[in-house]
């Protein structure tokens, strides 16, 4: 045989060895050579994934979603009877003072007195001195000017105890006396005598001189 002759047969051979290798590689799969020892798995190392935050559970049906309101829908929302401030301690019920209550009682007999025009001046001038004795310096002459202004001439000697009290606040006695000298002359002459009686009385030298001067 010659050497061409041996090349050949030597491919041919290992040619065959190789298509049976490959045979029985196809035939035990995944490449394992016959007699090695099968493949480990070798186990990855697993991945912790951080659980998503809970979500908040849904409302049951039936519920109401609320949010709280706003700084300026709490501005301008009407206020509840139970968010009213509570009222001072007795500030409803506060009681007249004494004085408030002398001022009502003033005014209420000066309108009796107006009405009972059948009552002689005389029998109410006490009682209208009472009630003047019992109402605050303060508030006199505004008591006297209102009985002046309401007082017609048959009731204007209803003032007379208060005149001839020589213990009155003079801007008292002559308020009552300046407005006598502006009544009739039957009403203004009677009070100039019984003054000029009387010469400890503040008004003394006043209806003296008056009573000169006008003719008897």
């Amino acid at each position: 045989m010659d050497r061409n002759g041996w090349m050949a047969g030597t491919l041919l051979a290992l040619a065959g060895v190789i298509a049976g290798l490959t045979f029985l590689l196809t035939r035990n799969g995944a490449g394992r050579l016959p007699g090695s020892a099968p493949a480990v798995a070798v186990p990855t190392a697993r991945r912790t994934v951080a659980a998503p935050p809970a979500a908040h559970p849904a409302p049951a049906r039936g519920d109401v979603l609320t949010t709280p309101p706003s700084e300026a829908a709490r501005a301008h929302a009407p206020r509840r009877a139970a968010d009213e401030p509570p009222p001072a301690p007795g500030a409803a019920s506060a009681a007249p003072t004494g004085r408030e209550q002398a001022n009502a009682a003033w005014e209420a007999l000066l309108d009796q007195v107006i009405e009972q025009k059948d009552t002689p001046a005389s029998a109410q001038a006490p009682r209208l001195k009472a009630a003047f004795d019992t109402l605050d310096r303060e508030d006199q002459m505004d008591a006297v000017q209102r009985a002046l202004n309401l007082l017609p001439g048959e009731q204007f000697p209803a003032l007379y105890a208060i005149l001839f009290d020589k213990t009155e606040a003079p801007a008292v006695l002559d308020a009552i006396f300046s407005d006598a000298l502006n009544r009739p002359e039957a009403l203004k002459h009677p009070l100039l005598k019984e003054l000029s009686q009387d010469r400890e009385h503040p008004l003394y030298p006043e209806a003296v001189r008056i009573l000169e001067i006008v003719p008897q």
